[in-house]
C-alpha cells in the first residue's frame, strides 16, 4: 500500500500547464540546461530536477536518466530555485497492475525548490548545470 503521495509535483505541474496554455507575452530570451545528480557521492539515477522561477512563476523540469543526466531544452533565461524529486507517482491503472511508487534516497528539503538551497543561473544558448549535494 502507498502511503506517502508528494503532493508538490502534481501541484508545480498544473502551474506548467496553465502557463504554457496562456502564453507569456512576447517572447522572451531562452537556453538549454543539462547536467548531472550526484547524492552523497552517487549518481541519482531517478528521479526529476525540478526549476523554478520564483519571480516569473515560469518553472521545467526534466526526469533524471539511468546516468544521472537530465536536460532541459529550452528554457527562459534567469535565476531559478532547484529541487530533486523522487519519479512521479504511478498512474491508477499503473497501480492496479501492481506497480508502485518509487522512492530516491533525497532528504527532504531538497523536494521543495524554496528549502533545497539549488539554485542555476540559465543564460541564452547551452548550460551546464550539475547538482551535487
Amino acid at each position: 500500500m502507498i502511503r506517502y503521495v508528494n503532493k508538490w509535483p502534481a501541484r508545480l505541474s498544473v502551474v506548467l500547464a496553465c502557463l504554457w496554455i496562456s502564453g507569456c507575452g512576447a517572447e522572451q530570451p531562452s537556453g538549454s540546461v543539462s547536467g548531472k545528480v550526484v547524492h552523497g557521492g552517487q549518481t541519482l539515477t531517478k528521479g526529476a530536477v525540478v526549476f523554478v522561477n520564483q519571480d516569473t512563476g515560469i518553472g521545467a523540469s526534466s526526469p533524471i536518466d539511468a546516468s544521472g543526466n537530465y536536460t532541459l531544452p529550452s528554457i527562459p533565461t534567469g535565476q531559478y530555485q532547484v529541487a530533486i524529486q523522487h519519479p512521479p507517482v504511478p498512474s491508477p491503472e499503473e497501480i492496479e497492475r501492481g506497480v508502485e511508487a518509487e522512492r530516491v534516497d533525497v532528504p527532504e528539503k531538497f523536494l521543495d525548490p524554496q528549502t533545497s538551497g539549488l539554485t542555476a543561473t540559465v543564460n541564452e544558448g547551452p548550460n551546464t548545470v550539475d547538482f551535487t549535494f
